[in-house]
């Protein structure tokens, strides 16, 4: 995903206000928003999962511009026009915070379903799990999520070498999810590769975005002064 806040994310925090802007309540349905951001995201991505282009297809649905994303679904419920109506009029008057970002979104929902998969797949093992490979997957999926959030932090504080930096270890704990997914057993065959392929999917599509995201940062570095790689 290319970063659309890129030109605004110079790390200057001197016009940030002293008190809120908002009060408890404002915040708690501002979180309730993104939440639904993220259950509506996974509607739309499983309306489009077939497509091979489906990250750009998603982020023109989501309404984001198509260059900003480098970017079962029982998870997702539909949204009604009352509720799309109020989460715009709610987004425009909403400060800018980054459970807004796309890829925080993206990354947020894809990290829904899979955590929410690798718990269906441990409740229909007739064979008790080995406790190491269960925590090691689960780990892994906490770490690659935890620094794409840190990395998206270091955009808006204007350090692209640092973004560089949490991507590398984001995509690092992907590789490991790869990798485990591939020492995961389950008895019924059919069920076992349908959970790889799901899982597949929305790995290489997360995979996809951070690379982009990365190539930006690159991008980036090398235009301001001094801009190195070192």
């Amino acid at each position: 995903m290319s970063d659309p806040n890129f030109e605004h994310s110079d790390g200057n925090w001197d016009d940030t206000p002293s008190e809120p802007v908002w009060g408890e309540n404002k915040w708690r349905k501002y979180l309730h928003g993104a939440d639904h951001e993220t259950t509506r995201f996974l509607s739309v991505y499983a309306s489009l999962k077939e497509k091979s282009n489906r990250m750009d297809e998603v982020a023109i649905q989501m309404g984001w511009d198509a260059d900003d994303i480098s970017l079962t679904d029982e998870f997702s419920t539909p949204e009604t026009e009352e509720e799309t109506e109020a989460r715009f009029e709610a987004q425009e008057s909403a400060p800018y915070t980054l459970h807004r970002h796309p890829v925080i979104v993206v990354t947020r929902a894809l990290y829904c379903y899979l955590h929410q998969s690798w718990e269906h797949f441990m409740e229909h093992h007739e064979v008790q799990l080995s406790p190491q490979l269960c925590w090691k997957y689960a780990n892994s999926l906490h770490q690659a999520e935890i620094n794409v959030l840190l990395s998206i932090q270091a955009i808006d504080l204007g350090d692209f070498g640092l973004t560089i930096c949490h991507l590398k270890n984001s995509l690092s704990a992907l590789n490991q999810t790869l990798a485990l997914l591939e020492q995961v057993q389950h008895p019924e065959p059919n069920f076992l590769a349908d959970f790889r392929n799901e899982n597949h999917i929305r790995l290489f599509d997360l995979r996809e975005i951070w690379i982009r995201v990365m190539n930006d940062c690159r991008i980036e570095c090398q235009r301001r002064p001094g801009g190195s790689q070192d």
